[in-house]
């Protein structure tokens, strides 16, 4: 199918394309785009690729399509489905209002998702810091009296909480052995998700499995 410039009609249509070249994607990289626009069109198409941003950009204009970038590369999310562009055009205020709801609704799904990858890796965390703790327990002679784990939990996370030197003076006083094993989760992870995880635990969440 040969475009021409200038035709409204022939512009719906590379739209149309344009659209349909997402297939079952929801953002694609630009580049990729535009080769799967030319498979779409067919060998016939006379678009080049600054035609093809131009068209892109109109598209951004009328609601169609956003620009996001993924993975440090520029790439568009698809706003509708072809079948949504039988619709009536939108005016430039229901355009505004549109792209606002969807990058509301962008921002919200990534702060799930940061809030999910946060959970998650806390969890495994407290996993380690438990196991960890399990150990060193193990290592001693309990007397009447001695701290618990949990107890070592809490005043660890009341430590953290103050500052990161008094989580580590109070692991080098109670438990020396494993203070080069927890000051290194500190460094990887950091205090966000060490106090996350110590927060779980102390909760109660199922992290660690019984024996």
């Amino acid at each position: 199918m040969s475009f021409s410039m200038g035709s409204e009609e022939m512009d719906r249509e590379i739209e149309r394309a344009i659209v349909r070249s997402f297939g079952w994607a929801v953002i694609e990289f630009e580049a990729v785009l535009f080769q799967k626009f030319l498979v779409v069109s067919g060998p016939t198409s006379l678009m080049t690729e600054d035609m093809f941003k131009k068209h892109l950009m109109d598209m951004e204009a009328k609601g169609y399509i956003t620009p996001v970038q993924f993975h440090n590369k520029r790439a568009w999310k698809r706003l509708v489905i072809e079948s949504d562009m039988d619709e009536p055009e939108l005016t430039p205020e229901e355009v505004r209002a549109f792209l606002e709801k969807a990058k509301a609704m962008e921002k919200k799904d990534q702060k799930r998702m940061r809030s999910d990858g946060l959970v998650s890796e806390s969890r495994s965390l407290a996993e380690t810091i438990l196991r960890t703790l399990e150990k060193e327990m193990h290592s001693k002679q309990l007397r009447r009296g001695t701290p618990s784990m949990i107890d070592h939990v809490e005043a660890m996370h009341h430590a953290l909480s103050e500052s990161r030197e008094d989580f580590l003076d109070y692991i080098k006083k109670n438990m020396p052995r494993i203070q080069r094993t927890m000051g290194k989760l500190l460094d990887d992870k950091g205090e966000e998700i060490v106090l996350l995880s110590l927060r779980l635990i102390e909760s109660g969440h199922q992290v660690y499995p019984p024996r």
